[in-house]
């Protein structure tokens, strides 16, 4: 999904109070202000973002401060994950009894992961070893905010230096959107096709 760089850049944006509209998207990634409003429009009704217009401001807000995009920025390791602390809580709870602010947070998770119980033990998942490694690197390059070089092969091998965004999975394989400094664009890799992950040791600004 192309615009998904200008979504993360914009959800920012409203989450530091900075009240974004469609001219400052269009203004950042030197597009139109029409495709700006279609990232914007797609936020809200294909992502169910609980954004308004604040005519004061002349910007957009969150009506709802717990929303967060939904479930197409986690894996399936992290919707499983998930849901077995959700299944937990609601285990715990029913002979505890619920705690507020912890049921709020659980309830707006099931918002947005699809929940279906687990067993009571913490599941089991079968990963390639390697794909595993690199997943591991990415993941600590993410919360660094370090630029990665990646060794891929599809079709043919090429190095890339790439800013690492997240990563997520679909049928079964594990994919990585980072934006890439050779195209200058927001890039999908699947991790089945990485050779190498190394660090380069520089930061990268997110926004």
């Amino acid at each position: 999904m192309s615009n998904m760089h200008r979504i993360l850049w914009f959800d920012e944006r409203i989450r530091a109070k900075q009240y974004p509209n469609a001219k400052d998207l269009a203004e950042q990634f030197e597009i139109s202000v029409r495709q700006a409003g279609r990232d914007i429009e797609y936020m809200q009704n294909s992502l169910r973002s609980p954004m308004s217009y604040n005519a004061k401001r002349r910007g957009y807000e969150y009506t709802d401060e717990a929303y967060v995009l939904p479930s197409v920025f986690l894996n399936e390791t992290d919707i499983r994950i998930l849901n077995f602390l959700i299944y937990k809580y609601e285990e715990a709870a029913g002979s505890m009894g619920y705690v507020e602010g912890l049921d709020r947070v659980v309830q707006t998770l099931k918002r947005f992961v699809p929940y279906q119980p687990e067993e009571s033990e913490l599941p089991v998942f079968d990963v390639d070893p390697l794909v595993a490694d690199h997943k591991y690197a990415i993941d600590l390059a993410i919360k660094l905010s370090e630029k990665l070089s990646l060794t891929y092969q599809d079709g043919e091998v090429f190095t890339v230096t790439v800013h690492p965004y997240r990563t997520y999975s679909q049928s079964s394989r594990i994919y990585l959107i980072a934006y890439c400094e050779q195209s200058g664009e927001v890039e999908y890799y699947g991790l089945e096709h990485i050779m190498q992950v190394a660090s380069t040791g520089e930061e990268y600004c997110k926004f």
